[in-house]
């Protein structure tokens, strides 16, 4: 069996590296996604051991959510051994590849989503884990570390990317960096060959420093409890300029459904946060009524389109219908942002970002909006600390229905510069 390998010199000192287990932090678009597939490729294909057909060896590509393993790696490593001859089975259904010649099968698996439990009962000749910062520390010291045991000459590769000194994966880190079975590798984006420094310079730019270190550079940095800590008085402003377009964020809720109005300027580089309505009354409302709103907002703004979160897909549903009924095309347009693909980290970052760049500004009359804005903290943990997440339990229903928005939007821009 043979499988060429392409690794740029990082990730080749990472690839033949002795250690049982390996701890990668690196910035954006290192390559840590392909060095991961291919490890569980070679892994699979140099198997030497006999197999026990009662309690088989596995190899795992996990990651916190199965939906996230699926949209990042599933069709990359079908794409990779589709027409391999050494390739028995690829179940699209169970996300498993079964390899000829007594060889471990590759599979994938969320391990947020029960906690673990979908992992429990497995053995482990190989484990890579993507987005570890977000793995729940317990899952991997009383599930995988476990399953580990099980198989002579079991390994793990596990990469993150750092989220402040008082998150868990600082702790890991420390905990990890002088054990002898383990290597702890750092590497920026630039450290990528591939990585265009024209992006890089352009991500500088734009970026806050301690953002930008964090993201580009992997670097462990504290932060403020002010989530928008870029938001200061000059991005509350009274006129709102003209010939802007006009979009809407859902958030939806029984007893706090909120929308936000976002005007986008001609040359698409600047936000404005121009209305919204939020349920105050404190008692649930019916699904009907917040859609009058929407329509409302939707009318009077001639809105384009409105972005809606995902976990309700009923309404939204309900939503385009009475657009195309009442001729409301912002509504008829509407459509499902996956929360789990937009991120709830990166698409604060995102609005901290532009209020850094002076590209998102907020009409100084919506002094209710502005307070949950300027209110909007990060959690602590059972010492006090901070940690990179959202406090629970916060008046956040605005924040939510503009970052679905403006998230979903700045996306959609930077895909298109990208292409062109």
């Amino acid at each position: 069996m043979s499988f060429e390998i392409k690794l740029h010199s990082k990730q080749k000192e990472i690839f033949v590296d002795p250690n049982r287990f390996r701890l990668l932090v690196c910035g954006r678009r290192f390559g840590k996604s392909h060095l991961l597939r291919t490890q569980l490729i070679v892994s699979a294909l140099t198997y030497n051991q006999p197999i026990d057909p009662n309690f088989p060896p596995t190899i795992a590509l996990i990651m916190p959510t199965l939906k996230q393993c699926k949209a990042v790696h599933w069709k990359a490593l079908v794409g990779m051994l589709k027409d391999a001859p050494f390739v028995k089975n690829i179940n699209h259904s169970d996300y498993r590849i079964t390899f000829k010649g007594g060889k471990p099968d590759i599979i994938l698996r969320g391990t947020n989503d029960d906690s673990g439990d979908g992992l429990r009962g497995l053995k482990f000749y190989f484990v890579a884990a993507d987005e570890f910062q977000d793995i729940k520390p317990d899952v991997w010291s009383q599930v995988v570390f476990p399953a580990l045991g099980d198989t002579p000459g079991s390994t793990a590769t596990l990469c993150a990317t750092p989220k402040g000194r008082n998150h868990p994966l600082y702790k890991f880190y420390l905990n990890i960096k002088d054990l002898a079975e383990w290597s702890y590798y750092h590497f920026t984006t630039r450290d990528n060959p591939h990585f265009p420094l024209k992006q890089l310079r352009q991500a500088k730019a734009q970026m806050p420093e301690k953002s930008y270190k964090q993201e580009y550079q992997a670097s462990f940095e504290n932060f403020s409890g002010q989530l928008f800590d870029q938001l200061s008085d000059k991005h509350y402003i009274k006129d709102i300029p003209n010939n802007l377009s006009y979009y809407l964020g859902t958030d939806w809720g029984d007893r706090n459904p909120s929308a936000v109005v976002i005007g986008l300027s001609e040359d698409r580089s600047k936000f404005y946060i121009v209305d919204y309505w939020l349920n105050r009354s404190g008692e649930t409302i019916p699904e009907e009524i917040f859609l009058r709103e929407i329509a409302r907002l939707c009318t009077k703004y001639n809105v384009y389109r409105c972005y809606m979160p995902d976990d309700r897909g009923g309404s939204i549903k309900s939503a385009r219908i009475l657009g195309k009924r009442e001729n409301i095309p912002g509504m008829s347009r509407a459509v499902e942002v996956s929360r789990t693909k937009l991120g709830l980290m990166p698409s604060v970052d995102i609005m901290n970002n532009l209020f850094y760049q002076d590209n998102l500004f907020i009409k100084a009359n919506l002094v209710e909006l502005i307070s949950q804005f300027e209110d909007y903290h990060r959690a602590t943990d059972s010492e006090g600390e901070l940690i990179n997440k959202p406090a629970d339990h916060q008046e956040d229903h605005t924040v939510d229905s503009a970052r679905y928005c403006i998230g979903s939007l700045y996306n959609t821009l930077q895909n298109k510069q990208l292409r062109n």
